[in-house]
């Protein structure tokens, strides 16, 4: 019980950490060499560095802090090794008074070591209509 308890304390430090904009502190949980799934191209990243230099370009520019939060989120965790997934509803106010929301999909794998939780794994998604393909 305490690690899956440990698991949801880093994760939302890490879901508040986003809403404040602490950019800084967004991925001290995560393995420097952690894989990162995300909505937005290139969809993968190798390194949580590599993440991290990514930001400049989609981060939207909200007035105040945002939306982040974590919902319904399911943890299990042995000794060593945890994984998570749920939802996260995000969203905010752009500077000309439009309205950011939505809800993605999240799963993390994560693993312990030295007494320490860190994210090695962290796949972000959002379901999308098949009659919205531009393939055909």
């Amino acid at each position: 019980m305490q690690n899956a308890e440990d698991i949801r304390k880093l994760l939302e430090l890490w879901a508040e950490n986003t809403r404040k904009g602490r950019l800084s502190e967004v991925l001290d949980h995560h393995a420097k060499d952690a894989v990162i799934y995300d909505v937005l191209p290139p969809l993968v990243y190798h390194g949580s560095e590599a993440y991290r230099e990514s930001w400049g370009d989609w981060q939207p520019e909200l007035e105040g802090e945002g939306e982040f939060e974590l919902e319904d989120l399911h943890i299990s965790a042995s000794d060593d090794v945890g994984y998570a997934f749920g939802l996260i509803r995000c969203g905010g106010t752009y500077p000309d008074g439009r309205k950011l929301s939505d809800l993605v999909r999240a799963t993390f794998c994560l693993e312990k070591a030295n007494g320490k939780w860190s994210i090695w794994h962290q796949h972000i998604s959002k379901p999308f209509s098949s009659a919205s393909r531009t393939d055909q």
